[in-house]
């Protein structure tokens, strides 16, 4: 494997890790590798006027489902701040 791919990788994992945003319109959080939509798989109560929630990558071709990386997704609610 090359040096960038594994840094590439890293940088996935990451951001997976790290949080994305969360899209409350439509429902949804995408995954960072492969841009599809994440399924659900836990979501925390609201601590504030913040909720997190957990995905998993359904693309079987995507990096992160290869891998099972859970996806983190921060979801704000700027009615309540």
């Amino acid at each position: 494997m090359s040096r960038m791919s594994k840094t590439m990788i890293i940088a996935l994992v990451a951001q997976a890790e790290g949080g994305v945003d969360y899209d409350r319109q439509r429902g949804m959080a995408l995954c960072p590798a492969c841009g599809k939509r994440a399924k659900v798989v836990t979501t925390r109560n609201w601590d504030g006027n913040v909720r997190l929630r957990y995905h998993k990558c359904m693309n079987k071709q995507c990096l992160l489902y290869r891998t099972g990386t859970t996806i983190k997704s921060i979801e704000v609610d700027a009615l309540a701040a």
